[in-house]
């Protein structure tokens, strides 16, 4: 009885099936199908619109397919933007970064005042190291391997920003004369001191220069300084002569320009390495911003992160450097238990709403609690652990995308090249008015994407 009933069922299964199957075929709006269940043709041309049909069905998958490969890696356009007259224009961040910064001088008078009774040779380590440590960056983290063992001993461990801030080159002696749009200017009122993957800079227009400890270490509110149509010029001129050398051999200077948002990292050449050959860099920006409407697209599609995107500890603001910044300090950490005191020092702001105060007074009272997240500075045993791990912390791929509003500078054209007399002036600017920026905007949305499947 339960067999005959399940025969049964399965026999009407069947029956409902090919019904509902011819029906489909009788009144589906594809083309062909219909011929392939119509009772009375014959089966070699029920074969023939099966395979028409079979055969567009893949055409139209291949076609799926395709289109919706473009909407996953090519649905934005990049196209200029020739409108220059709506849009403010930034000075880009010169930072100024001598191969050399250490100040021999201040550096003899420090060992002398910290280590007075030190024998010679105790003090040619104590100078040793104190070089390096002024001269940090990922390129000479190896040679803090060599402070082992009795070399190692009575060597400061701690306070590394407050030695360097008194052993490098001083922005007073430094810079002679400065020019900033054709008026002179204070030098050290605009070029403020910044520790970097790339050793010590000395920076202007930068919002993380002010101190060798990071952002706001000076306690300076920034102001960025843009450049108007107007303006009799579009540059940045200086007078360096660096007092703090005794000899007149000066060193090449690395001239990085960038956004004030970003940072010099390790990935980045500098523009230019000026070895007093050159009176003038003429600069081009190539600026792309991204309109709203391409924030329905994935990061992965539009190939670029909005500022506000995603939150960093390294910056308030998005950006690719601040990304690269990060991911390398969380590898360091990983690996070491630190990170190079050239990074700045990161602070994280909680609020924590306190009941008590709540039932207390009526109203929420905010308990403001800052910690360092584990981000703290290495000592000497933690660099050389990093100058272990240099080239693994270095060379790391980290998933970081270009920012949607970012600004590219490049050489055009350098002046005096031809001279062969050593200039102590060197001037940045712009080599015209930055008549055109580009435009990223969405090509193909979701909204063309249906359009096409429908």
């Amino acid at each position: 009885m339960k067999t005959r009933n399940i025969r049964k069922t399965y026999e009407l299964l069947k029956t409902s099936w090919t019904y509902q199957t011819q029906e489909y075929f009788n009144n589906s709006t594809l083309h062909g199908v219909q011929y392939i269940r119509e009772e009375g043709r014959p089966f070699y041309e029920k074969f023939m619109w099966f395979c028409f049909t079979s055969v567009g069905g893949v055409v139209s998958l291949i076609i799926i397919a395709s289109l919706w490969e473009k909407f996953q890696t090519n649905p934005t356009i990049t196209g200029l933007d020739t409108d220059f007259h709506n849009w403010d224009v930034p000075f880009p961040t010169v930072s100024l970064c001598p191969n050399d910064p250490v100040n021999n001088t201040a550096i003899t008078e420090y060992i002398e005042q910290t280590w007075p009774n030190a024998p010679g040779e105790r003090k040619s380590v104590y100078k040793e190291f104190i070089t390096e440590l002024a001269n940090n960056c990922y390129n000479n983290l190896k040679q803090f391997l060599m402070f082992e063992g009795n070399k190692a001993g009575n060597l400061p461990s701690v306070n590394y920003h407050d030695i360097i801030e008194k052993v490098v080159i001083k922005c007073e002696k430094y810079f002679s004369k400065c020019y900033f749009k054709g008026e002179a200017v204070d030098c050290c009122e605009i070029f403020k001191p910044l520790l970097t993957e790339v050793g010590f800079c000395l920076s202007f227009n930068s919002m993380y220069a002010g101190g060798t400890k990071g952002k706001n270490s000076s306690g300076m509110k920034f102001k960025l300084e843009h450049i108007y149509e107007t303006d009799s010029k579009w540059s940045l001129r200086m007078l360096i002569e660096n007092g703090d050398m005794k000899d007149n051999t000066l060193k090449p200077v690395r001239v990085y320009l960038h956004s004030a948002e970003d940072i010099p990292i390790t990935d980045v050449s500098p523009q230019h390495v000026w070895d007093r050959k050159i009176k003038k860099i003429a600069f081009d920006s190539k600026q792309t911003y991204t309109t709203e409407g391409a924030r329905q697209l994935s990061i992965k599609q539009r190939k670029c992160v909005f500022e506000d995107e995603i939150k960093l500890l390294t910056s308030d603001t998005y950006t690719y450097h601040s990304c690269m910044i990060q991911c390398r300090m969380k590898i360091a950490r990983d690996l070491c238990k630190c990170v190079p005191f050239f990074y700045q020092i990161i602070e994280v702001v909680l609020n924590v709403v306190s009941s008590l105060s709540f039932h207390l007074y009526r109203k929420c009272h905010y308990m403001i609690l800052i910690f360092s997240d584990g981000f703290n500075s290495c000592d000497l045993q933690g660099l050389q652990c990093l100058g272990k791990h240099k080239d693994e912390i270095r060379l790391i791929k980290c998933p970081c995308e270009l920012g949607c509003s970012n600004t590219v500078y490049e050489v055009d054209k350098l002046v005096g090249e031809e001279n062969t007399d050593m200039t102590k002036y060197l001037e940045v600017a712009f080599v015209s008015w930055p008549m055109v920026r580009y435009k990223r905007e969405v090509l193909f949305g979701w909204v063309d994407l249906l359009g096409k499947y429908v």
